[in-house]
């Protein structure tokens, strides 16, 4: 896959939906701009593969809303590789997006609602809030190092992120090889960007 960073904050997001935000982000993307993941060649003649839908879950006006998105996959003229092309709101092998993921954690580390009322308000399963619960901390550890770690709680840090580092997703993606709240059972697909 190819990620795709440095669009969040160029937008104020507050004015867009998390279908608008996906579709101007993907609008921006020159494809000829990045080398492959795998060969490392700079700049493939890629051609169109294929496409493939998914969904992609956000929270705007106070409702779930589920938006069903267009992905395009694209074959490095190199190696021959398939690759799809992901913006940073996406997150790999998840149909939630970043923001979302984001606000239901704020919510539930600003304590601001019970477990119970924070899954009926998003629509999720307890189990899935305490597995992104789990997975942030983890991540929140590896971005900032032990000792920063330490020193920041986890509600600075979503401040922080949400205020001041949402574009340095990129820096996480670079020093880990997988984005920000990818699950684990996926990081073997996941590759290193070339650095």
């Amino acid at each position: 896959m190819i990620r795709v960073f440095e669009l969040f904050f160029k937008c104020n997001l507050k004015k867009f939906s998390a279908l608008a935000f996906f579709t101007k982000s993907m609008a921006k993307i020159n494809i000829y701009d990045y080398e492959c993941p795998i060969c490392h060649t700079k700049h493939p003649h890629w051609k169109k593969h294929e496409d493939y839908e998914r969904y992609l879950v956000s929270y705007e006006d106070s409702h779930v809303v589920i938006y069903k998105v267009t992905i395009f996959r694209y074959k490095c003229s190199s190696c021959g590789h398939t690759h799809a092309l992901l913006p940073e709101s996406i997150i790999p092998y998840q149909s939630y997006s970043f923001l979302f993921i984001l606000t239901v954690l704020s919510d539930y580390f600003m304590k601001s609602l019970t477990v119970e009322k924070i899954c009926d308000k998003y629509e999720i399963s307890v189990s899935t809030l305490y597995a992104w619960k789990k997975l942030f901390i983890k991540h929140k550890k590896l971005w900032l190092g032990l000792l920063k770690d330490a020193e920041m709680s986890v509600v600075d840090f979503l401040d922080y992120l949400k205020k001041y580092y949402l574009y340095q997703l990129k820096d996480f993606f670079l020093i880990s090889g997988y984005s920000f709240m990818q699950g684990a059972s996926h990081f073997k697909n996941a590759h290193s960007p070339p650095v």
